[in-house]
């Protein structure tokens, strides 16, 4: 009886002699529920976004959740260089450098809390309601555009990346998404990513991606007969983040702004602080 002990039994009353139960006949192919046309886990993933129309990937989750990053863009019409640090306070310190063909732009941003924040640069600014959104929109949607490349590309958490590897990404069917509280930005496909990560030094994970993507109009209409790209190199860091940004951290020349009213200047930052509170 070596086939029975090597696991093989008989089905029907030949198994039944043996003193084994008998096999159950599987229903045929016939009866088996024919599968959903949608097969992802149910309720929404956290990375679709947009309208059915847009079908769109955005920066959600780990990736996100970031201490420091610091960005170079390039692409032929457009340079920028960013630096976003977020404190666990809720504190977040921004600092931008732009050039168009127009012409430059820079600056810098803290928030202070919820409804105040301190900001310098040269240019001039819209009314106060419009400030954050005028210096800080392209700043959150760059770093939004890194992390959502290195969460397609990589597939794991940051801190499994403890050795260089490539990242390759892309899709044929579905738009990349950035955003702000009043702007979006819409890369079209197809796209692809492509480039490289690697662990730098003091935690940080050094990166150096190519975007390539077909644009989008501000009607929403995508430019079919072009293709555009940018590339983006820098670091990133999920690790040794501040409970809260120094009291001593110099405000000298900046203005401080709560609830759109502008408030007295402050040489500190502790001093913002004791300005903006009730």
């Amino acid at each position: 009886m070596a086939w029975i002990a090597a696991g093989w039994i008989a089905a029907g009353p030949a198994a039944a002699q043996l003193g084994a139960p008998e096999a159950t006949v599987l229903p045929g192919l016939a009866a088996v529920p024919k599968a959903p046309d949608d097969t992802r886990l149910p309720g929404p993933d956290p990375r679709q976004c947009g309208t059915s129309k847009w079908s769109a990937l955005c920066a959600e989750g780990r990736w996100t959740q970031f201490a420091q990053m610091e960005v170079e863009l390039k692409s032929p019409s457009f340079a920028g260089r960013y630096a976003m640090e977020k404190a666990a306070s809720g504190e977040v310190l921004t600092t931008y450098s732009e050039r168009t063909r127009a012409g430059r732009r820079g600056g810098e941003v803290l928030l202070v809390s919820d409804d105040a924040f301190a900001y310098r640069t040269r240019e001039k600014v819209p009314a106060d309601d419009d400030i954050l959104d005028y210096m800080l929109g392209v700043p959150n949607m760059v770093t939004q555009l890194v992390a959502l490349l290195l969460d397609q590309g990589v597939l794991e958490a940051p801190g499994d990346v403890t050795q260089p590897r490539a990242i390759a990404a892309g899709s044929t069917t579905q738009f990349l998404r950035t955003e702000t509280p009043t702007t979006a930005a819409l890369y079209a496909p197809p796209w692809r990513a492509t480039g490289s990560i690697r662990p730098g030094g003091d935690g940080r994970l050094l990166f150096s991606l190519r975007l390539s993507f077909r644009p989008v109009n501000q009607r929403g209409k995508v430019q079919a007969n072009r293709t555009d790209a940018v590339d983006l190199t820098g670091s990133v860091s999920y690790a040794n983040q501040r409970a809260a940004m120094p009291e001593s951290f110099d405000l000298v020349g900046w203005k401080l702004v709560r609830r759109g009213n502008e408030l007295g200047a402050a040489a500190t930052l502790g001093e913002a602080r004791s300005n903006v509170t009730p």
